[in-house]
């Protein structure tokens, strides 16, 4: 075993690095422990394969290779709880080869290091010194087992394991992230399930969730023009929400804002979303493509936006984004206009267009999605106008150069940047606290530089946060 160790201690530690590449997050002692069980799974699967319980279309025969993967799973444990392996030399000489001291030891392990990582609580080894000391003794232990068995089997490990760098070298050196999409699974009450590829979710109707947002400018409303070839539900091109889509597995609703910012191009905060109303779905759209949905939307209020905006969005999913007034769409749900004008993105341009309910995906109109979301926009508009309207009444007559307004979990925010007799003020205010940051200026550039860095914290900054900031700020805490 030393031998095996002086040939191979610091190349297996170095594989175990090289993987990270095939890993969508950082593991930790305990998922290495995983990985650890996994291959004892198929050591056992190759001594004493069961077709009741294999897994079907999966060959697992190679015993050297699986025995290998054990011991660079150790190895690698060894290195996280700082083990030295070479203090394994005072126990070579035992000679367990039993098989079922394995789940034993694995128990053990798998209890001192839950303790170790505070997820489990702790209790006295009697015997041992410290938790790492019994750590150790069990990694110890089934290192020579996993050993012992190969020498049972006249498995030269030494070979063996070099095969399996080998092997493993060459898959690191093919590897491409897969690109098929997993998502949460849910049951009819939202109880979670596991994951499942999209397609086969949508193919067989299992539960899942989206999110949805649509984007306003004033009185202006922005749809997208969904490519047909995409997701292949339709043949024809139609005028969806303006972003949204599925959440990925592990993905929580604030994460979703991805999938806008990846559909518009936008840098959007979840915090400026407002809510709108969750839907479940159920509805079959073809034979093969079933929705049952828990669908979340939202949507984002923009005080100066155009078509212009949307430079860097999807456009292997979307063909373009369609400008439309808001009392317009109204009309058209409503049947009191069959048509109405608007503006299309073309070719970073904006060209005028004609939109009938034709150009609409008949499955949100046979919903009624547009005229619900369209009412409570308006509802939560007129309430965010009062609001406002209160807040305009509390600023001081003065020149303003600039201004943006805020709405951040319900709370009104304006920074605003004025000019007063030969004085230029930047100046930020919530609610009907006037000034509750106010910084004055002599000179232009050095107030606008203030205005911008004000900007970016409040678009990155919780209502909360940006009140206390703002105290602290002003009376020099």
């Amino acid at each position: 075993m030393i031998d095996f160790l002086d040939k191979h201690l610091e190349t297996a530690i170095e594989l175990v690095h090289n993987f990270d590449k095939t890993k969508e997050k950082k593991w930790e002692a305990k998922d290495y422990l995983n990985e650890l069980y996994v291959q004892l799974g198929h050591v056992y699967n190759v001594l004493y394969g069961d077709p009741y319980v294999n897994e079907k279309n999966r060959k697992i025969d190679n015993l050297g290779d699986e025995l290998s993967d054990v011991l660079l799973q150790l190895i690698n444990l060894a290195d996280i709880l700082n083990i030295d392996m070479y203090e394994m030399k005072m126990m070579q000489e035992e000679d367990y080869q039993d098989v079922s001291g394995l789940p034993i030891l694995m128990g053990q392990l798998s209890e001192i290091i839950m303790e170790m990582s505070n997820c489990r609580f702790k209790k006295e080894r009697v015997g041992y010194r410290t938790s790492h000391d019994f750590a150790k003794e069990r990694i110890f232990k089934l290192f020579i087992i996993t050993y012992n068995i190969a020498m049972k089997h006249d498995l030269d490990m030494i070979k063996e394991f070099g095969d399996m760098v080998e092997d493993a070298n060459g898959f690191l050196n093919r590897f491409e992230p897969k690109k098929a999409e997993y998502i949460d699974i849910y049951d009819e009450k939202e109880r979670y399930l596991g994951y499942s590829e999209k397609k086969k979710a949508h193919e067989l109707g299992l539960f899942h969730k989206v999110i949805g947002c649509l984007i306003l400018s004033k009185d202006k409303i922005y749809f997208q023009l969904k490519n047909p070839k995409h997701n292949g539900v339709h043949e024809k091109e139609y005028l969806e929400i303006t972003a949204g889509g599925h959440l990925m597995s592990g993905e929580t609703l604030k994460g979703g804002v991805r999938e806008i910012e990846e559909e518009t191009g936008l840098n959007v905060l979840f915090e400026d979303l407002t809510f709108l109303e969750k839907r479940i779905c159920d509805k079959r759209i073809k034979e093969n493509y079933i929705i049952k949905e828990f669908q979340y939307f939202y949507y984002l209020d923009i005080h100066h936006f155009s078509l212009l905006n949307f430079k860097n969005y999807d456009k292997e999913e979307i063909v373009s984004f369609v400008e439309l007034k808001i009392n317009d769409v109204i009309r058209l749900l409503n049947g009191k206009r069959k048509r109405i004008k608007g503006k299309k993105l073309r070719e970073e341009k904006e060209v005028e267009t004609i939109v009938t309910l034709d150009d609409f995906d008949p499955d949100f109109l046979e919903e009624g999605l547009y005229h619900v979301l369209l009412s409570k926009i308006k509802s939560k508009r007129v309430n965010t106008k009062k609001k406002l309207r209160g807040l305009k009444g509390s600023i001081r007559k003065a020149s303003i150069i600039r201004r943006k307004d805020f709405i951040r979990n319900g709370l009104c925010i304006s920074v605003m940047a004025s000019e007063e007799q030969e004085n230029y003020i930047v100046n930020v205010a919530i609610g009907h606290k006037e000034g509750l940051l106010e910084k004055v200026f002599q000179n232009y550039n050095a107030a606008m530089k203030y205005f911008e860095c004000l900007i970016s914290y409040v678009e990155n900054t919780a209502g909360s946060e940006i009140i206390t900031d703002c105290y602290e700020e002003k009376h020099g805490k």
